[in-house]
């Protein structure tokens, strides 16, 4: 993002003794037992704006930095979007002067930035991700307090948010930013009311900024602050300490429910042969995942679209409904449906795939409708992305090994006498074979298949080359038969392979 960066380091930290009986020094200290995050030596960014919630804030780490043995980094973002707010950063990086503690300050350009909230939010959590990756801090603190927590509970409430959105903002949390796993985002005063933050600048005598744009209603959460918690607190005067006591057990049966569900999302996926990072598809047991509670069988579908790196904020109630009903619905078969973000809905017998493109498979596969139809010998056959192939050699033209040692699965040779006329055709229920190898011993090509860790979603569409009174010679890519194999007798070889169309 466009902007101007300066780091600015001054003389070492003041020392500012913590005083063990000030409320908001045992809160800190309280929030340290709790959550232990400011482990001895942790370098912490902590970002201020220059109001008082942030002065708060930077006052008491600054206190505790000392005893705590913590190097703090100030970190002030000019978002460009009032004509007064250089005179913010004036003031941050005075403060910062007389405290001895480095300075970060980014002034954005007028103009970079949409005026809203989120533009803004995003803004900041940049700004602050570059500071801990400039300076490997692991902590970054911000300055939340109760109230803060309130509004986002009403907020995520109002918005229609989920479990996780009613659990609003976390006392402790990755930071929501591309910066390594174990940088942290702190709020350390989210259990702390704003009269006190108040009285505490008041009693240490701290100036502070007063942001102009706090009082503007035109903003949701200003709306929130002056005009809809006033109201609501008329008649229930403790409504933020309920709101932010909600937001904490949220948050824990958030955490409850998220192992519940990751549980569920590992019992009902499949497994699939690929191995891609992320993966491109999600395959879930359909009948298992109907058989489920409708909180749970949301849960899954959120774990599924995550495992696909699927935007959160796409994954609305509606879109998560869709899927639920699709998964519910007497269709055996059906889609791909487009979701969002590139996500489609495929139903494949039992098989509920969230997928990315395509969800065909890089190996031969017919579709779902497929007749069984004769195979010219010689000659080709197309099945639309991929050709079979049939050919006729003179066996005394072609050594042993061609057939003995084939390494090609999806290629396979057989006695054109005994195979005769030949079809294509897809696994029936029930449907036996003799694979080569048994001595013309019969099994269950779905017991072949689980042998060979063919997937569940595949096998419905598996190509098998039968001869015309029904015996399968190949399950095509896994297994030649024992009825047409080659042997001392045969003259005539019919060497079968597939290849991929170029049309």
């Amino acid at each position: 993002m466009r902007g101007v960066n300066m780091t600015i380091t001054h003389r070492p930290p003041a020392q500012l003794t913590p005083t063990h009986s000030d409320p908001l020094c045992l809160a800190l200290a309280q929030f340290q037992v709790d959550h232990n995050v400011f482990a001895p030596g942790t370098s912490v960014v902590v970002g201020v704006s220059g109001g008082a919630d942030s002065v708060c804030l930077l006052h008491l780490l600054a206190r505790h930095a000392p005893e705590w043995q913590l190097t703090l980094h100030v970190a002030h973002l000019d978002h460009g979007l009032r004509p007064d707010s250089a005179a913010d950063a004036e003031f941050v990086a005075a403060l910062a002067a007389d405290w001895g503690l480095t300075l970060h300050q980014r002034r954005l350009l007028p103009g970079v930035l949409p005026r809203n909230e989120d533009a803004a939010r995003r803004a900041r959590y940049t700004f602050l991700a570059d500071v801990a990756a400039e300076t490997g801090a692991t902590v970054v603190a911000v300055a939340h307090h109760a109230g803060d927590q309130a509004e986002t509970l009403l907020l995520h409430l109002l918005r229609g948010s989920g479990l996780a959105g009613l659990a609003a903002m976390r006392p402790v949390q990755p930071l929501p930013q591309d910066v390594p796993a174990d940088v942290r985002l702190a709020r350390p005063l989210l259990g702390v009311q704003r009269t006190q933050i108040l009285r505490y600048l008041h009693a240490h005598a701290l100036p502070y900024r007063q942001d102009p744009t706090n009082v503007d209603t035109s903003y949701t959460r200003n709306w929130l602050r002056h005009s809809l918690l006033p109201h609501i607190a008329e008649r229930f005067p403790a409504a933020e300490d309920a709101l932010t006591r909600a937001a904490a057990i949220l948050a824990d049966e958030a955490d409850r429910a998220d192992a519940a569900n990751r549980a569920a999302f590992a019992t009902l996926l499949h497994p699939t042969e690929e191995c891609d990072d992320p993966p491109s598809r999600t395959t879930l047991d359909r009948r298992g995942l109907v058989s489920r509670d409708a909180a749970t069988q949301r849960g899954v579908v959120r774990c599924a679209w995550a495992a696909l790196t699927g935007p959160t904020d796409a994954l609305t109630f509606d879109l998560v409904e869709q899927v639920r009903h699709t998964a519910a619905s007497a269709q055996t078969n059906a889609g791909p449906a487009p979701l969002a973000a590139g996500i489609s809905l495929t139903v494949a017998d039992n098989q509920l795939i969230l997928h990315r493109g395509d969800v065909r498979p890089d190996h031969p596969f017919l579709a779902r409708d497929w007749a069984a139809r004769g195979c010219p010998v010689p000659g080709v056959l197309d099945t639309g992305n991929w050709l079979l192939r049939a050919e006729i050699l003179d066996r005394a033209r072609i050594h042993p090994s061609s057939w003995q040692n084939n390494a090609d699965a999806w290629t396979a040779y057989f006695d054109a006498d005994v195979a005769g006329e030949i079809r294509l055709s897809t696994p029936q229920p029930g449907t036996r074979f003799a694979p080569l190898g048994l001595g013309g011993r019969h099994k269950q090509v779905g017991d072949l298949f689980t042998d060979q860790k063919v997937a569940p979603l595949w096998r419905s569409g598996w190509p098998l080359i039968l001869r015309t009174d029904g015996e399968i010679l190949w399950v095509c890519g896994v297994q030649p038969g024992h009825m047409a194999r080659v042997t001392a007798q045969t003259q005539t070889i019919l060497r079968l392979s597939w290849e991929v169309s170029q049309k």
